[in-house]
């Protein structure tokens, strides 16, 4: 994926400060970015405005990072997704190959990462970009 390639980004995390930083720096990869603070209003906007990339916190309060990311799948066209998470997280219990995770991103955020993402560069599901 080449910048501007993106159509449409959603960003879904419970930090608004996390949300409004990546939404201003999707602005310059994607056509449209916008942020939700949970999985559940994801996924109700997912149904009305469908994305191109979808990137998740790993651990949302109600609702996983894996968890939404498996009720994606019924979803068309199905998101890429990156999920966001803690250094402190331990390796996925579930297999992310299969589920459409471009990559993990370790927090606190390194937009080097993110762009490095957004451009192709590849990043096995599960493991982190530095």
């Amino acid at each position: 994926m080449t910048p501007r390639s993106c159509t449409r980004c959603l960003v879904v995390d419970e930090d608004p400060l996390v949300r409004w930083s990546l939404v201003r720096f999707l602005e310059a990869h994607c056509r449209e970015a916008r942020s939700v603070a949970s999985g559940e209003l994801a996924l109700a906007l997912l149904r009305e405005w469908p994305v191109d990339i979808l990137i998740a916190d790993a651990r949302l309060a109600w609702m996983t990072g894996e968890e939404l990311v498996i009720r994606c799948q019924g979803l068309h066209p199905r998101p890429g997704v990156i999920l966001l998470a803690g250094s402190k997280i331990s390796p996925f219990p579930i297999n992310l190959d299969h589920l459409a995770v471009i990559g993990v991103i370790e927090k606190p955020l390194v937009f080097d990462s993110l762009a490095q993402l957004l451009a192709g560069v590849p990043q096995g599901p599960g493991s982190t970009a530095a």
